[in-house]
């Protein structure tokens, strides 16, 4: 039943786009997002770093905000600056240095990563060791025991927030640090400030485990058919998979 909603976010990996590091989307989700984008405002909320997002984003036509780092920064869509970033205090950097050293974990920031066309844009980039702001830290390359592991010993450090993501190796997985305030439902909830709409207004798509936090804050919480069985168990709608142009699907279900 289509109501009147006002925006749409949507995760890139599984969601958008397949879970592949050249993953690209098809031309029928292209063109479904071009068409909902002179309806509603269409964003991402994606957990991709600045770097990595704005190669999927320049294909797609987009109208409102997109969050990506899972949250650590709000962008401009079309301009692609910065209009918000959410960092790291220092303490909590320098406890996290000091965890990840002892569990001899590899980690990267988005200075090892991200250095993004604008100047503006790199300055925000830091690295975690010579205590400066840091948006988000990543250990990659992880079993699925590990990263719940990781995430278990990470508690007790105040004021950050970790995300078990699917990675594009098949059978591994990241997790992403970021500030306990920069998560994707504080990118829905800066977008609606910023929109001046209510998140229930907003329809959110997404299909892993740190969409959880997408979902929750919007109005139309949908699930792609590959999404993990706990995504699925709040959704309001199951979309065909990402296989499928569920997104596709989506926006002519609700929008169109």
């Amino acid at each position: 039943m289509k109501k009147n909603y006002k925006a749409l976010m949507l995760d890139l990996d599984g969601t958008t786009i397949p879970n592949e590091m050249k993953g690209e989307p098809s031309p029928l989700v292209i063109d479904a997002i071009a068409q909902a984008s002179k309806k509603i405002y269409v964003g991402i909320c994606t957990g991709r770093t600045y770097k990595w997002a704005i190669p999927i984003m320049d294909i797609l036509t987009l109208s409102g905000p997109s969050v990506v780092a899972g949250g650590a920064l709000i962008i401009d869509s079309k301009t692609q600056d910065i209009i918000e970033a959410c960092y790291m205090s220092k303490t909590a950097c320098s406890r996290l240095e000091v965890l990840l050293k002892e569990l001899n974990m590899p980690y990267v920031t988005p200075q090892d990563t991200d250095t993004g066309p604008k100047e503006n844009i790199v300055a925000q980039y830091y690295n975690l060791s010579n205590g400066k702001p840091v948006t988000t830290v990543a250990i990659p390359d992880l079993t699925s025991q590990q990263a719940d592991e990781l995430i278990r010993q990470l508690h007790p450090i105040v004021d950050i927030s970790a995300h078990k993501i699917t990675a594009w190796k098949k059978g591994t997985f990241w997790v992403q640090i970021t500030h306990t305030n920069a998560t994707k439902q504080h990118g829905v909830f800066v977008t609606a400030k910023l929109l001046q709409i209510d998140p229930k207004e907003i329809i959110a798509v997404g299909d892993g485990a740190n969409d959880f936090p997408l979902l929750m804050a919007c109005g139309l919480k949908v699930a792609m058919g590959n999404a993990v069985p706990e995504l699925k168990a709040i959704a309001d709608y199951v979309a065909p998979s990402v296989e499928e142009d569920g997104v596709a699907d989506v926006i002519e279900k609700f929008i169109l």
